[in-house]
């Protein structure tokens, strides 16, 4: 009697565990998950957003991949970047990101934050580190610094921030598209991997408005 019933409570366990680890690996397998928040594409649009911090290297080694990715996406699909903060530490190159958008600089100033930090090893990790760098880079110091300690700053960084709470974003670079179907480089198993995800979900979300 009592080997009958840990026989059962032994086969529960082990389909308890079985559940488990099927979870993640279905996930895995499809690259993303689904979730909900309230962003939604422009009309007739399929909105990407990308969550990044300028100190990941994750973030860095995405971006070779990005660019000659970008050069191939359709017409239909908007692409927009969105510097988070994670952590307390993370927020002054997260204002600078914000900083640099508002100045309208973030073409010129993008890659070279992410080489600058690196490849060089350049410590920004403050507001004068920060605006020194970007002077180097032509922007005016005192208007970015404006900039990074003001309003249009703190709010895109707090909008950032409750779309990726919304979003269930844990860690960086993460990739939102459409509002609803969140990628990482956990689930879809890495850089490339995660750009092949998002294609198909493009794909799919034009199939879905046909």
């Amino acid at each position: 009697m009592l080997v009958n019933r840990l026989k059962s409570l032994f086969a529960a366990l082990l389909a308890t565990a079985s559940l488990i680890l099927v979870a993640p690996a279905m996930a895995a397998e499809s690259g993303y998950k689904e979730v909900q928040t309230d962003v939604s594409s422009p009309e007739g649009k399929v909105l990407v957003q990308e969550f990044f911090w300028y100190g990941c290297p994750h973030c860095y080694y995405l971006e070779a991949e990005l660019e000659p990715w970008l050069e191939k996406l359709g017409d239909d699909v908007v692409f927009e970047r969105r510097g988070l903060a994670l952590g307390q530490h993370w927020v002054p190159l997260t204002r600078a990101f914000y900083a640099a958008d508002q100045l309208d600089v973030i073409d010129d100033t993008h890659g070279a934050v992410f080489h600058a930090i690196h490849e060089e090893g350049t410590r920004l990790a403050d507001a004068d580190s920060i605006a020194d760098f970007y002077a180097t880079q032509g922007v005016e110091r005192d208007a970015f610094l404006e900039a990074f300690e003001g309003f249009g700053t703190q709010n895109a960084i707090r909008q950032s921030g409750q779309i990726a709470q919304d979003a269930g974003v844990q860690g960086v670079p993460s990739l939102l598209v459409d509002g609803r179907y969140l990628v990482t480089g956990r689930l879809a198993g890495g850089n490339v991997e995660m750009l092949e995800v998002v294609d198909a979900l493009i794909e799919q979300i034009r199939d879905e408005r046909d």
